[in-house]
């Protein structure tokens, strides 16, 4: 290893899976965005088929009143929230300070074609109207004072939805033109993969 810089030994993978994210904006009634309106919520759906942290799904719920956590496993899910979808772009409005958790099973649907979607007895997300595929790489993602690097297929969508004990969040996502192809708070990003 004679190259080799000091720390860069202990990089690895630290998930193999996929993460589903929706931020929602204000919409007026007629269904139109209401112009410099931020996200009122995220939600990122995480599925690992393998991590340092253990494997299965977790829905993260990330608002001005607070974080919460869907699934089987709440370790799983909090290691999820504080290790890596804190630091999503989508979420950096909403404040980590704690997570409350509700146990709920979620069956899964993808089709790449259309979307997914994600029910539980207990919160629902979904996501549809793929407008893209696209791979796409981060060598520098900065997950509070660490770095990491994480690569996926991005498919931006035009449509999504998230509830919870059965009362459906407002607003939509916003999709916006980039210089790769059209982007959205709507997002599918399958093949995903973190270094740490």
């Amino acid at each position: 290893m004679g190259n080799t810089t000091a720390g860069s030994w202990r990089r690895g993978v630290a998930l193999i899976g996929a993460n589903y994210g929706l931020a929602l904006h204000p919409v007026d009634r007629n269904g139109v965005h209401v112009p410099g309106e931020p996200a009122s919520c995220f939600a990122s759906f995480w599925t690992a088929e393998w991590s340092k942290w253990g494997s299965g799904a977790a829905l993260l719920v990330a608002t001005l009143q607070g974080w919460r956590s869907y699934g089987s496993n709440e370790f799983f899910a909090a290691t999820l929230a504080t290790e890596l979808a804190r630091y999503l772009p989508e979420a950096a409005r909403f404040p980590l300070n704690a997570i409350s958790h509700t146990q709920d099973d979620f069956t899964v649907q993808l089709d790449l074609e259309r979307g997914f979607s994600a029910t539980g007895s207990r919160a629902a997300l979904e996501i549809s109207g793929v407008l893209d595929r696209r791979q796409f790489s981060a060598p520098d993602v900065q997950l509070g004072p660490a770095g990491a690097s994480m690569t996926h297929v991005y498919l931006p969508c035009g449509e999504g939805r998230l509830s919870e004990f059965g009362v459906e969040w407002p607003g939509a996502p916003t999709v916006y033109p980039g210089p790769r192809g059209p982007s959205s708070s709507a997002y599918l990003a399958v093949a995903e993969s973190w270094v740490v």
